[in-house]
């Protein structure tokens, strides 16, 4: 990798611990000659240039902010962990300062993550996206009914659901919601999809992992006993109502995340160090 001389800093405003971090991040950038754009993630929207490198200074959330607004443009992205779990990140804190100059210098390598297409077709219109998903995109409702949708791939049957509705992750989704619906633990660089039911009303219904080369599909069938709420999340952070009918369409994405971490990094050392994988 080259050389970096301008960075996009993302940051979690509504952090503390975040915003401190992020000014001392800024100054050792600035202090060694680079060019700094700074973005805080909970403005409504933000004008993306082009850079050498991006950096994160917060949780999983503002990788995930990060990662949809970089793709376009292909930059890679730092996550540094000012949060709570940080699974996305690529160092700590305390980790980063130590390092700066070889990151700076174009010493991290670059590791490739898969990401999702999502979209809606409401009759023969696309009415939503497609938009691009790091970790997941979740169909459910905010009441206390079970729907039921109906999903394909690869242009055949595949299932109907009924219950609280589906997530559809990543590999690198595969520790976030999907986990917490019993779904697999799966290595970054595989090129699958996870489909995984959230409270089936059924002992049958299990997660399955699909081939990403294959397209999708989830038609929204509806609730049992008349109109009901429904949505669609792109990792927790875009929301779209649905209705009856809409199709949901995920595709892997053309494009892969590139996220920067040292020569060092590890997949199994954070599943060790930030879940407790392996422990009695």
């Amino acid at each position: 990798m080259k050389s970096i001389k301008s960075i996009i800093l993302f940051y979690n405003s509504k952090s503390s611990k975040a915003v401190g971090y992020a000014s001392a991040v800024e100054r050792k950038l600035r202090g060694a000659g680079v060019k700094v754009q700074r973005v805080c993630v909970n403005d409504a929207c933000c004008d993306i240039r082009n850079a050498d490198a991006a950096v994160t200074v917060g949780g999983d959330g503002t990788v995930l902010y990060a990662a949809r607004h970089v793709i376009k443009r292909g930059i890679p992205v730092l996550g540094i962990n000012a949060g709570g779990l940080g699974f996305l990140s690529g160092m700590e804190q305390k980790e980063f300062l130590k390092s700066a100059d070889l990151f700076l210098a174009g010493g991290f390598r670059k590791i490739k993550r898969s990401l999702l297409s999502v979209s809606v077709k409401r009759g023969k219109k696309e009415v939503f996206g497609p938009l691009p998903a790091l970790n997941d995109c979740v169909i459910r409702s905010p009441e206390a009914r079970a729907f039921t949708l109906r999903a394909s791939y690869g242009g055949q049957f595949l299932s109907e659901y009924f219950g609280d509705g589906l997530i559809v992750s990543t590999p690198s989704g595969s520790t976030a919601y999907s986990l917490a619906a019993s779904g697999p633990i799966v290595i970054p660089d595989l090129e699958v999809f996870l489909l995984s039911p959230i409270c089936p009303h059924t002992l049958t219904h299990r997660p399955i992992v699909l081939s990403a080369k294959e397209e999708l599909e989830v038609t929204v069938v509806g609730g049992r006993s008349g109109p009901q709420l429904m949505s669609l999340s792109i990792d927790g952070q875009e929301n779209f109502i649905l209705e009856p009918g809409d199709i949901v369409r995920v595709l892997r994405h053309r494009r892969s995340f590139e996220m920067l971490a040292p020569e060092g990094f590890s997949y199994f050392d954070i599943l060790r160090r930030k879940l407790s994988w392996g422990e009695r």
